[in-house]
């Protein structure tokens, strides 16, 4: 049980413990960065996944046992986290295209990066320890999409199961694409990812599973608590 929790948590997110605001953050650049106007920075609310500046998400995490439905709790074996708090760090352009970096409060370097493109949003996960690494996005939700849609993004196959998913979470009811996924491990692991995205807000909800032989499965599920506009918080 310990190690299909541990992979589940590492897949996705890191731990964050507060929903205080992101404190804004001036983003060191280069010179080059430095001559370019801000390429995110104004709200748009069309957007699948909003990437200005300080944007913040909040999340709440919750483990079940699926064979049972019980929700697990933390313990000495696996204190897992219970909340996690993503934001954008700042934006800067990468491949000719504006690109956001969204980390975690937990983590101070890497990320990953994402851009708004003509067939959905790609993303590239920077190796916080290879500054000279070149970046290669991928495709990782295609919008717009019709339902039943499938595409390979990184090698994987998705599927947008639907375009007008209702979902109700802690921060409210939203409107959503959802997109499924399954992608191969070694040791004959096989991973089952849902994610429901809704426009002007992002990420809405998630749910993990990791399928190994003789081992129960668990479900991962990330609802959102709370998503703060970088434009809405305190100046």
């Amino acid at each position: 049980m310990t190690t299909i929790l541990a992979c589940l948590f590492c897949t996705l997110f890191l731990i964050s413990c507060s929903d205080e605001l992101i404190p804004r953050k001036e983003v060191p650049l280069d010179s080059q960065q430095q001559s370019m106007k801000h390429p995110l920075k104004q709200r748009d609310d069309t957007l699948m996944m909003p990437l200005a500046t300080n944007n913040a998400w909040f999340f709440d995490i919750a483990y079940q046992d699926i064979a049972t439905g019980t929700f697990l709790q933390p313990n000495a074996e696996f204190p897992f986290p219970q909340g996690d708090t993503l934001y954008v760090h700042g934006s800067t352009m990468l491949d000719s295209n504006p690109c956001s970096l969204i980390r975690t409060s937990a983590s101070p370097k890497g990320g990953t990066w994402y851009t708004v493109r003509a067939k959905g949003i790609y993303s590239w996960p920077q190796d916080p320890d290879d500054t000279t690494e070149i970046p290669v996005f991928s495709l990782t939700y295609k919008y717009p999409a019709d339902k039943g849609e499938t595409y390979t993004s990184n090698g994987v196959k998705v599927e947008v199961r639907d375009t007008a998913a209702l979902i109700s979470v802690p921060a409210g009811s939203f409107p959503c694409y959802y997109y499924v996924s399954f992608s191969k491990a070694p040791g004959n692991v096989m991973f089952e990812n849902h994610v429901w995205l809704s426009k002007g807000i992002g990420m809405v909800k998630n749910e993990a599973i990791m399928h190994q032989k003789d081992i129960a499965p668990v479900r991962r599920i990330v609802t959102l608590r709370r998503f703060v506009h970088g434009n809405e918080q305190k100046q």
